[in-house]
């Protein structure tokens, strides 16, 4: 299959769109506009982006201008990616209890030691996966604070109260 014109500037476009994002970065690159059409313009933005990065400046793009461009471009859109967040959640009618292990109590223990190491006086858990006498406290000890009853058992209320002060701590 003959590479075609029509492929040729899908070629440019995407290298021009991988040196816009990277600008966004550096402001040793110029912005450049994806038209597919490879202008002064690209063609200097691509010295300055060998020259950069520590390429042979040509303002032509070989493998290895390609591979580097295509690396930084990774590199950035990774941190502008939006964060992906783990929303725990238990159902209305499941509780956890005392003597349950599992990931839930992971997460419960979690969320438990980010809201107590905000305050001096509450203690913070093992992480291990074991619903057992100290996470049964210090569930009893949240559900105080909260004005809840202390069973000790993390109902869809104590959960959801929880869930809003770990969201509320883990970002500040």
């Amino acid at each position: 299959m003959a590479y075609t014109d029509e492929d040729k500037k899908g070629h440019i476009f995407e290298l021009q769109d991988y040196l816009r994002r990277v600008a966004r970065d550096n402001e040793n690159i110029p912005l450049v506009v994806p038209s597919g059409i490879y202008d002064e313009r690209t063609e200097d933005a691509i010295r300055k982006f060998q020259r950069e990065y520590g390429l042979p400046v040509t303002g032509k793009v070989n493998r290895e201008t390609w591979e580097k461009l295509y690396e930084v471009y990774l590199q950035t859109e990774e941190y502008y990616a939006e964060l992906v967040s783990i929303l725990p959640i238990i159902n209305a009618d499941e509780n956890l209890k005392q003597g349950e292990t599992g990931f839930d109590i992971y997460i419960l223990q979690a969320m438990l030691n980010t809201v107590f190491s905000r305050y001096a006086n509450l203690p913070l858990l093992d992480m291990d996966g074991v619903y057992g006498d100290k996470t049964a406290d210090a569930v009893r000890h949240f559900q105080e604070i909260s004005g809840e009853e202390q069973t000790g058992d993390v109902d869809y209320r104590t959960w959801n109260r929880l869930a809003q002060l770990y969201n509320l701590h883990k970002t500040n």
